[in-house]
């Protein structure tokens, strides 16, 4: 007996949405995003982390953010504050991480988990291009009557207050580059990427050189609130991820395009 043409054209109908149930099983879904990932940045830190001429976020810190962004499967929220107010912020709840060039010191991991680090640098210095060859040689910096400047709240500030009573504060990088410039100090210390970034700049470098002698050792890394070790394990898993597929050092130098970074 033959089949009608509407139980022929049912069965196909069955087979197709058979198909199709199946084609479904095996689309993978998308995992849903997680919770915003929350980074607190100090923007004046360049080519670390600053904003462009556009008034976008950029440097370096901005590139890590992204990438752990994506490790995590967690979008990005940028959250901006001064260098006190970041590890406030932390303390609070307000952020999760800081990511914002910042040196570990043994008073730091007292109170704070620190990722791996993922550069080393060295304080160094800018100097006026002509007196250069003096202030180059050896211990001569730091050990002598020269007045030296440093930014207020950094590390170069306690370098420089440890080893002279010259030192002289500034509240931001311009103001200590006005004073340079026109001889209230003979020499201004910060990290290795800010000096290269102050001594390269347009602005100053027909009149300014950097020393790329390193006068310290120290090594940058992020910041967690101690409660927050599953985070720390997450980025950490990150850092050694791009350690071995090469990202970590591509970003770097893709910001910092010469070698004054240590072990490098």
């Amino acid at each position: 007996m033959k089949k009608s043409g509407w139980v022929r054209w049912g069965q196909a109908g069955v087979l197709m949405m058979s198909v199709l149930v199946l084609l479904a099983g095996c689309v993978t879904q998308a995992e849903p995003r997680g919770e915003p990932l929350r980074v607190g940045v100090m923007a004046d830190y360049p080519p670390i982390i600053f904003r462009d001429d556009s008034g976008e976020l950029a440097g370096l810190e901005v590139d890590f953010a992204h990438q752990l962004g994506e490790d995590l499967n967690r979008p990005v929220s940028f959250r901006e504050y001064s260098l006190a107010g970041l590890f406030a912020a932390l303390e609070q709840g307000e952020i999760d991480i800081i990511m914002s060039g910042i040196s570990i010191t043994p008073q730091r991991q007292q109170h704070y988990l620190f990722s791996l680090p993922y550069t080393t640098i060295g304080q160094m210095a800018v100097v006026r291009l002509e007196d250069a060859a003096k202030l180059s040689a050896p211990g001569v910096l730091l050990r002598s009557d020269f007045r030296v400047g440093y930014k207020t709240g950094t590390t170069g500030e306690a370098l420089v207050m440890e080893k002279t009573d010259n030192g002289v504060g500034f509240a931001s990088n311009a103001e200590a580059m006005t004073a340079l410039i026109g001889g209230q100090v003979d020499a201004f210390v910060h990290d290795a990427p800010t000096v290269w970034n102050l001594a390269n700049n347009p602005k100053y470098r027909s009149g300014l050189l950097g020393l790329y002698k390193p006068l310290t050792s120290e090594q940058l890394a992020w910041v967690m609130a101690p409660e927050n070790r599953l985070l720390k394990e997450q980025v950490d898993a990150s850092l050694k991820a791009w350690m071995n597929n090469g990202e970590l050092m591509r970003l770097k130098h893709k910001w910092i395009p010469v070698k004054i970074l240590a072990g490098e």
